[in-house]
C-alpha cells in the first residue's frame, strides 16, 4: 500500500506544484504590502489567501474525483488496479493520498494565515484598536472572541471530516455507475447525478438528527463537538459504507 501510497503522490505532484506556485505568490504580496506599510494591499493578499484555501478544497475534491473515474477508463487504470494487492489498499491508498494532501494544504494556509495576521499585528496599530472592537461587540451580545474562535475551529474539523465523506460517496457513486454502465459514455454525467441524489439524501438524514446539545456563545471547543457527535458519527458510518462498497465492486463487479 506504501507503493500505492507513492504512486499517487508522484502523478499529483505538478497540479500540487501549482498551488504551492499560487499560494506563494499570494503570500509574496502580503510581505510587500505590510512590509510596505500599505494596508489595504495586505488586506487584499489575506482575502485572496482564504480564497485560495477554498479554491484548494474544490481542486482536492475534484481532482481527486476525477482522477479515480480515470483510472477506471484507461490504460494506467488497468495496470494500477490489476496489480498484486487487494482493491481494499488500492482505493485506500487514494483516499489516503487525498486525506495527506487535503491536510497539508490546510495546515499550510493556516500557517501562513497565522503568521501573517501576527505580522501584521506588530506592523498596523490600528489592528489593535480593531481587536477591541471586535471583543467589545461580540461581548454586548453575549459571545466572547475566544469563544467564537474554538467555535471555528469545531467548525473547520467537522468540515474537513464531511470533505473527506466527500470524496467516498463520490467514489462510491463512480464504482456504481462502473459497475452498471461498464463502457458507455454516459456514465460520467450519471455518476454525477448519482452522486448528488446520494449527497442530497445524505444531507436530509443528517438535518433530521437532533444535536446531542446546545453550546452556549461560549462553550469550549469539546463542548461544541459534542454537540456534533451524531452528525460526525454519521459521516463516519458513511465513510466506512462507501470505501468498502467501491473496494468490494472494484474487485467483484467491474470489467477494467
Amino acid at each position: 500500500m506504501l507503493k500505492m501510497l507513492k504512486y499517487e503522490f508522484r502523478r499529483g505532484i505538478f497540479p500540487l506544484l501549482i498551488v504551492g506556485i499560487v499560494i506563494a505568490a499570494i503570500e509574496l504580496y502580503f510581505l510587500i504590502g505590510t512590509l510596505t506599510e500599505h494596508a489595504d494591499h495586505s488586506v487584499i493578499a489575506v482575502s485572496l489567501l482564504i480564497l485560495a484555501a477554498f479554491c484548494c478544497y474544490l481542486f482536492v475534491l475534484i481532482y481527486g474525483i476525477i482522477s479515480y473515474s480515470q483510472d477506471l477508463k484507461n490504460k494506467s487504470g488497468y495496470l494500477v488496479f490489476m496489480a498484486p494487492i487487494s482493491s481494499y489498499k488500492v482505493i485506500g491508498a487514494k483516499l489516503l493520498s487525498i486525506l495527506l494532501t487535503g491536510a497539508i494544504i490546510v495546515a499550510v494556509i493556516f500557517g501562513l494565515l497565522t503568521l501573517d495576521l501576527s505580522l501584521a499585528y506588530s506592523t498596523y496599530d490600528s489592528i489593535d484598536t480593531f481587536y477591541d472592537f471586535l471583543s467589545n461587540i461580540l461581548e454586548m451580545g453575549g459571545y466572547s472572541l475566544g469563544g467564537v474562535i474554538l467555535r471555528l475551529l469545531a467548525f473547520i474539523l467537522v468540515f474537513l471530516i464531511q470533505f473527506f465523506m466527500t470524496i467516498t460517496l463520490a467514489y462510491l457513486a463512480v464504482s456504481v455507475c462502473s459497475t452498471i454502465l461498464q463502457t458507455k459514455k454516459i456514465k460520467g454525467f450519471i455518476s454525477f447525478v448519482l452522486f448528488i441524489v446520494f449527497y442530497v439524501i445524505l444531507s436530509v438524514i443528517a438535518s433530521k438528527i437532533p444535536h446531542l446539545s446546545n453550546p452556549g456563545p461560549n462553550a469550549t471547543f469539546m463542548e461544541a463537538m459534542y454537540a456534533m457527535i451524531p452528525q460526525i458519527a454519521l459521516c463516519f458510518v458513511v465513510m466506512v459504507a462507501s470505501y468498502i462498497g467501491s473496494s468490494v465492486l472494484l474487485e467483484k463487479k467491474i470489467s477494467l
